[in-house]
């Protein structure tokens, strides 16, 4: 078989690491492969590591750098890109093309293509529009099943965008550290009032909110001891203003973007419990997988596909967004989980056997390759 995945390596983030794990397990068991990378810029000289350990691999990568769209969907530049990628489509002649994210591009090269593929989308957004112009209304046209990261925002595609194809669920691959890191078995603990320590693992952007978690520290303050934040982006300045400003340098930590591999597990173990207090338009995020993979209970809104994480697995907490009669739901939840893992109510050792049955590498892999052989 051969299959041709469309998306986006460069970077850090969750369509990067599902794209290269797909490919990755893929190639496990001999399938041809080529990478059609949609990047803001072009690779660097030294090559991003995904992209360099994708090629050890074996694994065909080609890059088409993106530019600033400004009009619609029918740029010139977008046409020009899109004849230029169905040319490697039909040299490559793929059983399978496979497209994740968003954007024109992933769809405008399908307009042109001679003999059309067997075309999968895989939706790991949230399933909902942004307006009349987001590029997942061409999905309708020129593909012909959908994937949507969870049964959530498989239905929610359906529903939203009109539907009425092939539509499946399948999670989207998380960065395996059981394979990649030395992977210590969690154990049960439990953590005194006021000493748990929580860690938000994120893009610093309005959205994800950290910064209003660290607004609302002083509703914290006595079920928390210290609470550390990891990722960059436009609010990590304020962030760090505003800590230094309060005078809660020594209560909580900015320490910009995180680590991968055994560094992030050793980070990630030592947390007693994660936050992600994000109201946008999620899909499933991972950071929540690798938390669990840990052993390390989170805390969310139930926005995206985040629910479906908690489903058969009672060590996390997911709360839902606030409404006119409630306030600082998420704030509920953090001090409900704090008093849970004070009180011994918390397996971790039952969460991280949760993950290896439902999201472990192996897991993932066959539930895709049984998709796709299907």
């Amino acid at each position: 078989m051969k299959i041709l995945l469309i998306g986006t390596l460069l970077g850090q983030g969750g369509i990067q690491n599902h794209l290269k794990w797909l490919a990755t397990a893929l190639a496990e068991v001999n399938v041809e492969i080529l990478i059609i990378s949609l990047n803001s810029t072009p690779f660097s000289s030294k090559g991003d590591s995904s992209v360099e350990y994708l090629k050890k691999k074996g694994i065909k990568v080609s890059s088409f750098p993106l530019y600033q769209l400004q009009h619609s969907f029918l740029n010139l530049s977008v046409i020009f890109r899109g004849l230029k990628i169905k040319n490697l489509i039909e040299e490559f002649s793929p059983d399978i093309y496979f497209a994740v994210g968003t954007g024109w591009n992933l769809s405008i090269p399908l307009l042109f293509v001679r003999k059309k593929p067997r075309c999968i989308f895989h939706e790991v957004m949230s399933g909902k529009p942004t307006n009349w112009r987001d590029s997942r209304w061409a999905v309708r046209w020129y593909f012909d099943e959908v994937v949507g990261q969870s049964p959530i925002v498989a239905q929610t595609f359906a529903k939203c965008f009109g539907w009425k194809k092939k539509l499946s669920a399948l999670p989207a691959f998380p960065e395996p550290l059981e394979i990649i890191a030395n992977f210590p078995q969690a154990v049960c603990k439990k953590v005194e009032l006021g000493k748990a320590k929580a860690a938000i693992f994120s893009r610093l952007v309005p959205h994800k909110q950290a910064f209003w978690l660290v607004q609302n520290w002083q509703l914290l303050q006595d079920v928390l001891e210290e609470l550390h934040i990891h990722g960059s982006g436009p609010e990590e300045q304020l962030i760090r203003s505003y800590v230094a400003e309060h005078n809660l340098c020594d209560r909580i930590k900015c320490f910009g973007a995180y680590p991968e591999g055994q560094d992030y597990v050793n980070l990630l173990k030592s947390y007693d419990l994660t936050l992600l207090p994000t109201v946008g338009s999620e899909g499933a995020p991972l950071v929540l997988l690798e938390s669990i993979a840990c052993g390390v209970p989170f805390v969310a809104y139930a926005v995206g596909g985040i629910p479906d994480y908690a489903e058969g697995n009672p060590n996390v907490l997911v709360v839902p967004l606030e409404t006119e009669s409630t306030t600082n739901n998420f704030v509920e939840g953090v001090r409900q989980m704090a008093h849970k893992l004070a009180f011994g109510e918390i397996n971790q050792v039952q969460l991280q056997k949760f993950y290896l049955d439902h999201y472990g590498y192996e897991v993932v892999k066959k539930a895709w390759l049984s998709y796709l052989y299907g």
